[in-house]
């Protein structure tokens, strides 16, 4: 990066830091923060961008935040764990509107925060005014459905009866972002995003996202939990549009 670059990478991040956290201090690293993204994506609309938060001396997670500086909307994902653990992964698909540093940022329940950047290459597209992959009439016919995967084995088991999980949730929405045209009317189409997930195992509250145009076409964001034996989570996501989107989705089969 030259060294013009790297000066305005440092500006844009000096402006946002406010906005969003204020005047606190945040303590960059890379152990208690591990952010893995792709050095140059594959595709601007579909980039996975993973984190993993391990706090250390029992603290808790209070949040994860996940920041696109260049993005249109920087701010790109929080997540919320309502089970009180000392580490959280989580991965989400966003789209990158063009190179950008991008932090995943994790709030101690003590109030401490810790960060952890990258910088990811792109075409320089402009993937977030990239016209959806298909008509809105086309995804009017599968908006809100949603599909529950487990993708691995139970990791890092602390007893037989509490096992951790990953668990990937899909979401059919179109999720639009005010900045693509459709290619008929050469007209802006109004967005409409998924702005809040939440989730419940059984009947019990696990955790919270919310989200702003930097997530993907069709969501997909995957998650670790502490297992309390419930079959069926309770997904509850609602989009821009106030439409709630309910299901209650069985935790094994993917369905």
């Amino acid at each position: 990066m030259s060294s013009s670059a790297a000066l305005s990478v440092e500006l844009t991040w000096a402006e946002l830091k406010p906005s969003v956290f204020g005047q606190r201090l945040i303590t960059r690293n890379d152990s208690v923060v591990k952010l893995e993204v792709p050095y140059r994506a594959k595709d601007d609309r579909q980039v996975p961008v993973s984190v993993q938060a391990s706090l250390p001396n029992g603290a808790k997670v209070k949040s994860v935040t996940i920041i696109i500086d260049e993005n249109p909307m920087p701010v790109s994902l929080t997540v919320r764990p309502e089970q009180q653990r000392s580490s959280v992964w989580v991965s989400a698909s966003m789209r990158f509107n063009g190179p950008s540093p991008v932090r995943a940022i994790v709030e101690a329940g003590n109030g401490q925060l810790f960060m952890s950047e990258a910088m990811v290459k792109t075409s320089g597209l402009g993937a977030c005014a990239a016209p959806p992959t298909t008509t809105l009439d086309v995804a009017a016919k599968t908006l809100g459905d949603m599909r529950l995967t487990q993708i691995v084995a139970p990791v890092n088991v602390s007893t037989i009866a509490k096992p951790m999980m990953r668990t990937k949730l899909d979401i059919s929405h179109p999720n639009l972002t005010g900045l693509q045209l459709d290619q008929i009317t050469l007209r802006y189409i109004l967005p409409r995003y998924v702005e809040k997930v939440a989730i419940d195992q059984g009947d019990e509250k696990l955790m919270t996202f919310e989200a702003g145009i930097s997530l993907a076409e069709n969501p997909s964001i995957a998650f670790d939990y502490v297992s309390n034996g419930a079959e069926k989570m309770q997904v509850e996501a609602t989009d821009t549009d106030e439409t709630v989107f309910r299901h209650s989705l069985q935790i094994n089969s993917g369905s």
